[in-house]
């Protein structure tokens, strides 16, 4: 038999594909005892999770909203036309999601068998960044711009890499 000739069958419908824009005016984002909820006209989930679809390059809209499961509910294009308590709720959710502090300063860097200690302040406070295998954790956002992860699962992005001191400049671009 050949391929076009064969039924293929799949495993879930094409309509539980489509994307689903939500009315920001039909809907309500709020918490209840730090668990976000939302209705929308008649139907209510009582755990949702915002998401961005678009994290680096368009972080202020496209905001998809996803049930206990992890599964899409829908998604708001622009979260400012939300109504305020809606707007504070999606705000705060996706901080915490996307909780990245910025490295403002390294106070101290050292390099040993293949693991780089920073001890560095943020806009977060201070804090001690340790990277196994840089190679892998280390994204490039942009020729100055970068997101390290640390050996928690923890990022902080790296600004404008020629501020830095020559060491942790040549420790980074020797990774990239």
């Amino acid at each position: 038999m050949s391929l076009s000739e064969e039924t293929i069958a799949l495993p879930v419908a094409p309509s539980s594909f489509e994307l689903r824009l939500l009315d920001p005016k039909q809907i309500k984002v709020f918490t209840v005892t730090g668990v976000t909820r939302m209705t929308e006209s008649d139907r209510s989930w009582i755990k949702v999770s915002s998401a961005r679809a678009f994290p680096l390059s368009d972080p202020d809209h496209y905001i998809g909203l996803l049930d206990i499961n992890g599964k899409d509910v829908g998604m708001i294009y622009d979260p400012a036309l939300l109504d305020s308590e809606s707007r504070a709720t999606v705000t705060k959710d996706l901080e915490r999601r996307y909780f990245v502090p910025t490295v403002e300063r390294i106070l101290h860097v050292k390099e040993e068998f293949g693991t780089i200690y920073w001890t560095v302040e943020t806009d977060k406070g201070e804090i001690d960044i340790i990277v196994r295998n840089l190679r892998d954790n280390l994204q490039e956002l942009s020729p100055t711009r970068v997101i390290i992860t640390d050996i928690h699962g923890n990022r902080y992005e790296f600004n404008n890499l020629q501020r830095f001191d020559n060491k942790t400049q040549s420790i980074i671009l020797r990774n990239l």
